[in-house]
């Protein structure tokens, strides 16, 4: 069997061409460039470059078409919402050719793409979202600016989408705006490459990703993680795993089992440091970035999501090891090149590897789901 990956990159990515390659799994390793970190790996067993969906996607789907015809995989695996989107209007056409891995419906992944659409879901389900203003003109921000609770953070509605020029905007970062003073900056600076962004309370506290495997709205697969910011980097986090909480569980299968989800996706949270209540912040409807940190415990993600699109099942999997840590020295690197002070960044990271080697953070299992059987 052999496996054809986009985006071959990113850690996520990488994390699959271990475990699938770890298995006698023949993985090519597709990027929109040949210096790729997954394409360096010794589980990949080739490497190929297809037009990046940025420029062009009809450019891109040619070129992903070629790569099809030459190497012949059995499954194709797209790693990022930019080569999902460029890939969703002729999906029909490319599962005619390849079988694709288990993505959601067009209706279901156009609402998890756009946060106003994922908001509107959950407050429709009586779940907890952040107070959320959508400005019709730009102009209503001088009347807007007196009323609103700060801060607040400016957010793109999605983090990619298509253009009219024919390729995939990436819509950059969302904006903190801590008064009324830099509201109108902050939301132009976004509104300019992102139209329409969202207007969102800010919410202190913990970020969470509740992460799961889906096959057609039932659930297979539950992963959770915590993210804490990093000793000196208020801008970075640290990935560690939790036991998967409740009244964020909940909230979670919720929205992905209105949306009859397949495959995988990652809903993400914050605890309100001033309640103490989740809140929701988006899905993401793809693997998530963070996959090394749920293999790393103890599920093996994407052999499961392998499994699912060569058999139409996979086993369920909810045991795994909490307490397990995880940060990406690749983006450590580059987070040092621009930091004022690295100095405390630096102490942060050689802490915690003294931690980790004299034991103190020892992993523990996650309980099981109530109800749900284990592998």
């Amino acid at each position: 069997m052999s496996v054809l990956i986009t985006d071959a990159g990113g850690e996520h990515a990488l994390a699959v061409i271990r475990s699938l390659g770890r298995r006698g799994i023949r993985v090519v390793a597709a990027d929109s460039t040949r210096w790729t970190r997954g394409g360096f790996s010794r589980f990949c067993t080739a490497r190929a470059v297809y037009p990046s969906p940025v420029r062009g996607v009809r450019e891109f789907r040619e070129g992903l078409g070629r790569l099809i015809d030459v190497f012949k995989p059995e499954i194709l695996l797209p790693m990022t919402l930019r080569t999902i989107l460029a890939m969703t209007p002729v999906r029909r056409e490319i599962e005619s050719r390849v079988r694709l891995a288990p993505l959601p419906s067009e209706e279901s992944l156009s609402v998890a793409a756009d946060r106003r659409a994922t908001i509107g879901l959950a407050a429709s389900l009586g779940l907890a979202v952040p107070h959320t203003v959508v400005l019709r003109d730009p102009a209503d921000l001088a009347v807007l600016r007196s009323i609103l609770a700060y801060p607040v953070v400016i957010k793109p509605r999605s983090s990619e989408s298509p253009t009219a020029a024919g390729g995939i905007a990436l819509s950059g970062s969302p904006e903190y705006c801590p008064g009324p003073d830099e509201l109108s900056g902050a939301y132009l600076s976004v509104h300019r490459r992102a139209p329409s962004p969202l207007i969102q309370e800010f919410i202190p506290g913990d970020g969470y990703g509740i992460s799961a495997l889906y096959d057609r709205g039932r659930l297979k697969a539950l992963f959770a993680h915590r993210r804490r910011p990093r000793p000196g980097d208020p801008g970075g986090a640290l990935g560690e795993s939790v036991a998967p909480p409740p009244d964020m569980v909940e909230p979670a299968r919720a929205l992905l089992e209105a949306l009859q989800w397949h495959g995988a996706a990652t809903v993400e949270f914050k605890r309100d440091a001033r309640d103490g209540r989740p809140r929701l912040m988006q899905i993401d409807g793809r693997l998530w970035n963070s996959l090394p940190l749920a293999v790393a415990s103890g599920i093996d993600v994407p052999f499961l999501l392998y499994t699912l699109a060569l058999e139409g099942t996979c086993p369920e999997r909810f045991d795994y090891r909490v307490g397990i840590r995880g940060r990406s020295l690749a983006a450590d690197a580059q987070r040092l090149l621009w930091l004022t002070d690295p100095v405390p960044f630096v102490a942060g990271i050689a802490g915690a590897a003294l931690r980790s080697l004299d034991g103190r953070a020892s992993p523990r299992r996650a309980p099981a789901l109530e109800g749900a059987s284990e592998v």
